[in-house]
């Protein structure tokens, strides 16, 4: 009786496709398509910790929603406020990107504080279980700003070190709009 043949799996078929997708996450880094950064400050905590890693994407970032986590460049304005707030002359941060949460887009409203702490969108209590902190245990600065075109309202998990869109709009003669033109990348995840 002559053998039976059966279908095989080429012998290296498992390495082709590691290969292959090795080759993927390389030209995905490469292009800036898929990116990798390290958060250097606390105000995403816990979320996303000092020091921890986080993967990045340029994939839909002129189409950021609230709640996604954004990585931008910082506007000269948040430079120089951070600097004059921190007692530095020179920018020694290193600081040319941030971390932070979108909380308003073009014509929201964002209304701060409802009863308890809770921001408001357009008339709507927030449900933010990301805090690092319950908001009504938060020493807020009122604030009812409605973003302007172009730009977001972008807030830190750990509101009480997080230099953010507040910080901003505290200052006398700044916005705390930020301009969705320095959005570079969403954040996809992250890990300690």
């Amino acid at each position: 009786m002559p053998p039976r043949l059966s279908p095989a799996r080429p012998r290296h078929a498992g390495w082709w496709a590691a290969a292959a997708v090795a080759a993927l996450v390389a030209g995905s880094l490469a292009t800036g398509v898929v990116g990798h950064a390290t958060v250097t400050s606390p105000s995403m905590a816990p979320t996303h910790a000092t020091g921890s890693s986080v993967i990045t994407t340029r994939i839909g970032v002129d189409r950021v929603e609230p709640g996604d986590v954004v990585v931008f460049e910082v506007p000269q304005p948040w430079r120089a406020a951070e600097r004059e707030r921190a007692g530095r002359s020179e920018d020694s941060s290193g600081g040319e990107a941030m971390v932070k949460r979108v909380i308003g887009l073009p014509g929201d409203r964002i209304t701060c504080c409802a009863p308890g702490g809770l921001l408001m969108r357009n008339g709507s209590l927030l449900d933010e279980p990301y805090l690092a902190e319950p908001p009504g245990d938060l020493l807020n600065t009122t604030y009812d700003v409605t973003v302007p075109p172009g730009h977001a309202w972008v807030l830190g998990d750990n509101r009480r070190r997080s230099f953010d869109s507040r910080a901003m709009q505290a200052r006398t003669g700044a916005s705390g709009f930020l301009p969705l033109s320095s959005i570079r990348a969403r954040v996809l995840f992250g890990w300690p």
